[in-house]
């Protein structure tokens, strides 16, 4: 009877021990890349991926380079479902969907009407 409460009481400990290790409280979201840094950041961090990522990730670009944000949020969030991503390129997809997000949101503020409806297709098939 002493050896198993002595195991029940090991396993509690143990279990809190890797409970707490898990917890990052430190960990805070990442920010938005800025706007103009996006498109470089995509093509370093899928330089050497597979080819279609990496044709994804170059048309998500070239889309941000060419102010066309509509084309590449979708193609963002396509790029975020791709299996096998980096530590660094799913980094680089995260923060760059929040900041083709933010480019959404102000280029509807102004009246665009792709942005608006690109904004309102992502809200209607969370």
């Amino acid at each position: 009877m002493n050896l198993f409460n002595l195991l029940r009481i090991s396993f509690a400990l143990l279990f809190v021990l890797l409970a707490g290790s898990s917890c990052d409280r430190a960990s805070k979201p990442l920010p938005p890349l800025p706007l103009d840094q996006l498109p470089a950041a995509l093509e370093k961090a899928f330089s050497k991926a597979e080819t279609d990522t990496k044709d994804l990730a170059g048309s998500v670009a070239a889309s941000v380079r060419a102010q066309d944000y509509a084309k590449a949020y979708p193609d963002l969030q396509n790029l975020a479902g791709k299996p096998n991503l980096s530590r660094e390129q799913a980094d680089v997809t995260t923060r760059g969907s929040l900041t083709v997000h933010q480019a959404l949101q102000e280029a509807q503020e102004k009246g665009d009407a792709a942005a608006a409806q690109t904004l309102q297709y992502n809200r209607q098939n969370r």
